[in-house]
């Protein structure tokens, strides 16, 4: 099986080697072309794989800087959360307490009305 030149074209020409020669050379030149295509393939495809990587790095630093702030945002939430309950829990407690002095103090003049009322009988 030759490489550029059948047997068939080797006899019509006569053994003539400059014939071979040329031809080998035209050969030669069109492998070293699709060496170079292909090179230059690689090249390209090498250059792409790293500005996508770029990208896809810039992208991740970027997402990492937002989920960063999000956390913070989410801590201070949180904390903003806490100190409101516990301020409702104070203000709750101290309902609490000034329902029991109402009430206390409703039974107080309840108790001291009839206090009143039955000492007031008591000397008619």
């Amino acid at each position: 099986m030759p490489l550029f030149m059948s047997d068939a074209e080797l006899e019509r020409e006569g053994g003539d080697v400059s014939v071979v020669v040329s031809r080998a050379e035209v050969y030669i030149r069109e492998l070293q072309q699709q060496v170079e295509t292909h090179k230059a393939r690689a090249d390209a495809a090498a250059i792409n794989a790293e500005q996508t990587c770029a990208l896809i790095e810039q992208k991740f630093l970027a997402l990492t800087a937002q989920f960063s702030l999000l956390e913070n945002e989410k801590e201070q939430t949180v904390a903003t959360m806490e100190r409101r309950s516990t301020e409702l829990a104070q203000v709750q407690a101290q309902m609490h307490k000034l329902e029991i002095e109402a009430v206390r103090g409703a039974a107080s003049s309840s108790l001291t009305t009839l206090l009143s009322r039955h000492a007031f009988r008591t000397q008619q």
